[in-house]
């Protein structure tokens, strides 16, 4: 018995531009429309079956952009997590795009409509989502094996690298590891170790997107592949997902323990390879970023790139040069030149920063834009605290 056809919503005020796409993926998908973005947000309530959003930039009630805003905000973690597909013309500006990716968008498409992209795209994206419903499925998916014995990440890995190269698109890589997790076995024993990385685990898990996949793949150690995503948010997301960790405290026979994550990242966007490196090869990027990053205090994100490093044999004197570089940052120095950094990150000339600032600018940029989410949705916060 064949599976049933993947179910999605295409929302747009054209009727042309509904038949086309639904004419286009119709011999492959259940297609539902939808006239505007009030009408789609219905459609998406009502029907827990569609696993793929199209939405037009421009439509009347409700534009393509606040029906995003309004997905990704969503309570519900179905919605919230759906992969959103933004319909754009040659009247959009970059920096319309920019602003629908920073929301969440999780792809593009541009009129006039390629029957064989929206194809691709559709089954991408759609077949990445079953993965990962699947692995959230297998009780095989928690084990200590590791990355070769991992058919689900390695399967959703090389799909996700192999889409990166064929659509120019980025994905990240992050490799995470409990700090001093050894020492937790061998202190409080295996099985209170174990419910430790099991909540580390979960909440990692809570914190990603439905498109995004975490793996387990040996003690405290794990493998978050994220598509769609290039290394600066990337370095973001490992900042948050620390910072998530650090709040939690565990009730160890009456003392309060605390873990620390360190984070190694790498990206297809970080090296002129993509294309030609594999899954695996980008597994070992990250895995020597974590090691530099477990060798670092307080265990900062290390992104490894065409800087940092190919070669890790000089580890040691690689790490004092970063040492310095991070008392430099942390310095009357950065606050000073703070201004001039901050400037150019407004009118996107991001490569006038030098690197080894972006960690110290990325905290108060964080703090701003959560401070400017309460206080334009207020009914958000109250809602959550």
């Amino acid at each position: 018995m064949s599976s049933p056809k993947p179910e999605l919503l295409i929302v747009d005020d054209s009727a042309t531009i509904r038949a086309t796409i639904a004419k286009f993926l119709g011999e492959e998908f259940v297609t539902h429309t939808a006239t505007d973005g009030e009408e789609g947000w219905e459609a998406l309530n009502k029907n827990k079956a569609i696993s793929l959003v199209f939405a037009d930039m421009h439509m009347p009630v409700l534009n393509g952009m606040l029906l995003l805003q309004r997905i990704r905000q969503s309570d519900c973690e179905r919605i919230a997590n759906i992969p959103v597909i933004m319909i754009t013309g040659v009247e959009d500006s970059r920096a319309a795009k920019r602003a629908c990716h920073t929301i969440g968008a999780t792809d593009f498409i541009s009129k006039p409509f390629d029957k064989t992209d929206i194809l691709r795209r559709a089954n991408n994206y759609t077949k990445l989502t079953r993965r990962i419903a699947e692995f959230n499925e297998d009780p095989k998916g928690n084990t200590l094996a590791g990355l070769d014995n991992n058919r689900v990440l390695l399967d959703f890995g090389n799909k996700s690298v192999d889409f990166s190269a064929s659509n120019q698109v980025d994905v990240s890589i992050l490799y995470t590891e409990i700090v001093g997790v050894r020492n937790l076995i061998e202190t409080h024993g295996s099985k209170i170790a174990e419910q430790i990385v099991q909540n580390i685990f979960k909440l990692l898990g809570k914190n990603l997107r439905k498109d995004e996949l975490i793996s387990r793949i040996d003690d405290g150690k794990f493998v978050i592949v994220l598509p769609m995503t290039k290394a600066f948010k990337a370095h973001i997301i490992g900042s948050r997902l620390k910072k998530a960790v650090r709040k939690i405290e565990f009730d160890i026979n009456g003392n309060k323990v605390r873990v620390t994550l360190a984070v190694g990242l790498t990206s297809t966007d970080s090296t002129d390879d993509a294309g030609v490196l594999t899954f695996k090869d980008y597994c070992v990027q990250a895995a020597l970023a974590l090691r530099a990053s477990l060798e670092i205090p307080k265990h900062p994100v290390v992104r490894y790139d065409e800087t940092y490093e190919k070669q890790f044999e000089d580890l040691p004197e690689k790490l004092e040069v970063r040492r310095a570089e991070d008392d430099a940052i942390n310095g009357d120095s950065a606050l000073e030149e703070f201004g001039e950094f901050f400037s150019g990150i407004l009118v996107g000339d991001y490569s006038s920063i030098p690197e080894s600032y972006i960690p110290t600018l990325i905290t108060p940029l964080e703090n701003f834009l959560d401070y400017a989410h309460r206080l334009h949705h207020p009914e958000a916060h109250k809602k959550a605290s």
